[in-house]
């Protein structure tokens, strides 16, 4: 045995002496320290290689036959890692690769002229020649059915990491790879497997079965479901198959990781996971589309730290307030959980319940889920919380300290995308700035106006990373400022000082005390005359007998204000309000465009309704639902009784139904004329009457005569 080592090591340094002068052989070939790449169509030899060179790669050559004699070049060098990748390989002669000692990494990708039966041969050269073999690739060569000794050269190797991905397999035999003890990861990835024929494989720890044609779960058991095949896996992929019913998982003890993403799952049940007692991560991004159903205690899973449920479509919103509560409270140890391209809407009846047991997050993603409010006091119970995804909704405005308050452990939060037209001091609490290191507001519908003032001195001051600064932030108004970036809109404290009012107050009280002083020696030197042209005045009036008319819309900023559900948002802004301010001249207060953001909902409403001189309610069964449109619908009616149905002009938007129809609406109907929206002919007509009802005075009722 002393004397074939010796041996061995003396052919070595005859080799490595003989090879010392042996340079790159370029165009042929790139050498770099201990590495080689040989490519090209002219590639049609295995060229000689500088002793140093342990790894070598033969891409997209034109070899033809590999026989002992036209790899005789690779054993003058001590080869580790071998690879061929497109190399028009045919045929692979027996011993061909008996002399490579060393290989550590095999590799056989895109030959695929080559029959199975040529790679079984090169495995049994390398399992008999080295014991040293860990990683083989056989990737990309046609390969549909595994001979049953394929791997048995093998026994004795070190190998632990197998890919056959790429391949046309069917069926994925587990029983051929039983005999590698210190197997630990098989990927099969991009085959077409259906079936697969469960086999001991103790050491295993990673299982990729991505991109197949399975259309159930794989059986993980043996011996009738007592023993587990796979008794140390750690890590299943199993996502984009075909899975539609997601039974039970068994006989997985310690899996940790189990990706399902892309299959056809449509409900998860209550035990589906009930056996995995060691699951951290769960993946479910993409099931169903739409996901329908999540039992209750489907997710009871304690050990969870990451959940995905990434565009799953699922309806959170339709769900009621005990099933909500109910999703995550037996998992309250998650601290990654990605709700992204599912359905919200609004956020102060879903999160808050979702969300309550959850307070160990550290993610949380919330992207194009349809938020349209931010619920106060749901996120500032979430102490760990690092990173706050909110991008791609329809958020307005919020309640500052109620909403980010307490959130002293965010690093980074993403709120672009949204519908926010300012920023206010009090938008983002001085304790979330503290510790904050990046921030996204890009592609938002800012206001260049003297109340951004705060927002536009805060970017160029702040040391927070501010992406996409300054190229996605646009002032979309007023017009003439429409598209210009926010950072050229620079207000002065002079020109957005306010008016004092004590001044105003000063100049009203000298006014009316001159005023009254001119009265005064008004009356004293034409009392006569004035009474006659009181008279006067009181007789034309008699005669008219009409109303007085009080203040026009010139006297408002706004011509109306529009009441309306968030479900009608489409149609009101693409068409009611693009057609009449465009067209019309019409200026209306819209609350998804001019809400200040940072004050509460019902500051908003009440301010601005004050500079409205009329108000338009869209009426739908989404509004009559919403218990935030009734609340508006009270503030309507006080209107209505102080001024008359004319300060009111209602547009029924489709027909209420008698499950949706509450006793405020249907005394605003009762006592309000209404226009009917239709569509196609008649829809002229419609419009004409808006219009009409929004240039109609708004009047008192008829004075008395004399």
């Amino acid at each position: 045995m002393k004397i074939s080592i010796v041996f061995a090591m003396l052919t070595l340094m005859i080799h490595a002496e003989g090879n010392s002068d042996v340079v790159c052989p370029i165009p042929l070939c790139q050498c770099r320290y201990l590495q080689a790449i040989c490519s090209g169509k002219n590639l049609t030899y295995i060229p000689r290689l500088p002793d140093q060179i342990r790894s070598v790669t033969f891409i997209n050559g034109n070899l033809g036959v590999l026989s002992r004699q036209s790899i005789e070049n690779l054993t003058f060098n001590h080869i580790e890692k071998l690879k061929f990748t497109n190399n028009r390989i045919s045929e692979i002669k027996p011993n061909t690769f008996t002399n490579f000692t060393w290989i550590t990494h095999f590799t056989i990708s895109s030959e695929h002229s080559l029959d199975v039966f040529d790679v079984r041969y090169a495995l049994i050269d390398i399992g008999t020649g080295s014991r040293y073999l860990q990683k083989l690739y056989l990737t990309d060569i046609g390969v549909t059915v595994l001979p049953n000794d394929m791997f048995k050269s093998l026994k004795a190797s070190k190998i632990h990491t197998i890919s056959l991905k790429n391949n046309s397999m069917t069926v994925l035999n587990c029983l051929l790879f039983s005999d590698l003890k210190q197997l630990a990861e098989l990927d099969v990835r991009f085959n077409k497997i259906t079936h697969v024929i469960p086999g001991v494989m103790p050491n295993l720890r990673i299982l990729y079965l991505n991109h197949n044609n399975l259309i159930r779960l794989p059986n993980f058991c043996i011996d009738n479901y007592i023993n587990s095949a796979f008794g140390n896996l750690l890590q299943l992929y199993i996502s984009n198959n075909k899975i539609s019913n997601l039974s039970q998982f068994r006989c997985l003890p310690k899996l940790q990781v189990l990706i399902l993403s892309s299959n056809l799952i449509r409900i998860i049940y209550f035990d589906t996971f009930k056996n995995l007692h060691n699951l951290t991560e769960l993946g479910l991004m993409a099931v169903g589309q739409p996901l329908k159903k999540i039992e209750d205690g489907a997710l009871n899973i304690s050990t969870l730290k990451t959940l995905s449920l990434r565009k799953c479509h699922f309806d959170f919103f339709r769900l009621p307030p005990l099933a909500l509560s109910k999703i995550f409270v037996f998992c309250k140890g998650l601290e990654s959980l990605d709700l992204a391209g599912n359905v919200i809407n609004n956020g102060l009846s879903v999160l808050p319940l979702l969300l309550s047991p959850l307070t160990k997050l550290r993610k949380l993603n919330l992207q194009a889920t349809r938020l349209n409010y931010l619920p106060e006091y749901t996120f500032t119970k979430m102490q760990f919380i690092k990173r706050l995804i909110l991008n791609d909704n329809r958020i307005y405005s919020w309640h500052g300290p109620k909403v980010f308050g307490n959130l002293t452990s965010l690093r980074y939060i993403d709120l672009g995308s949204n519908l926010i037209t300012i920023i206010v001091e009090t938008s983002f609490p001085p304790s979330l700035l503290k510790n904050l290191e990046k921030i996204s507001l890009a592609i938002n519908r800012f206001s260049c106006i003297c109340e951004q003032m705060w927002f536009l001195n805060w970017l160029r001051q702040t040391n927070i990373s501010i992406v996409s600064y300054p190229d996605k932030y646009y002032c979309t108004q007023p017009s003439n400022l429409n598209h210009v970036l926010l950072e050229y809109y620079k207000p002065t404290v002079e020109l957005c000082t306010p008016w004092d009012p004590i001044w105003t107050t000063v100049i009203l009280i000298s006014a009316f005390g001159f005023l009254i002083i001119i009265t005064f020696f008004f009356f004293l030197k034409c009392n006569t005359n004035v009474k006659n042209y009181v008279y006067l005045l009181r007789v034309k009036h008699r005669k008219k007998f009409g109303y007085l008319p009080i203040e026009s819309s010139e006297d408002y900023k706004y011509h109306a204000f529009v009441v309306y559900c968030d479900s009608d948002r489409i149609w009101v802004h693409n068409q009611f309000v693009k057609r009449l301010e465009n067209e019309e001249g019409f200026k209306f207060c819209i609350h998804h465009r001019d809400f200040v953001a940072g004050d509460t909902i019902s500051s908003n409403v009440d301010n601005f309704l004050k500079e409205s001189w009329k108000v338009v309610v869209i009426m739908s069964n989404a509004l009559a639902k919403s218990e935030w449109c009734q609340w508006e619908i009270d503030i309507v009616q006080e209107r209505r009784r102080r001024q008359g149905r004319d300060a009111l002009v209602l547009i029924m938007l489709e027909n209420i139904n008698s499950k949706s129809m509450t006793s405020p609406l249907r005394t605003l109907l009762d006592s309000t004329p209404y226009i009917r929206y239709k569509k196609g002919i008649g829809e002229d007509l419609f419009w004409e009457a808006v219009v009409e009802g929004l240039r109609k005075s708004v009047g008192h009722h008829p004075v008395s005569l004399l």
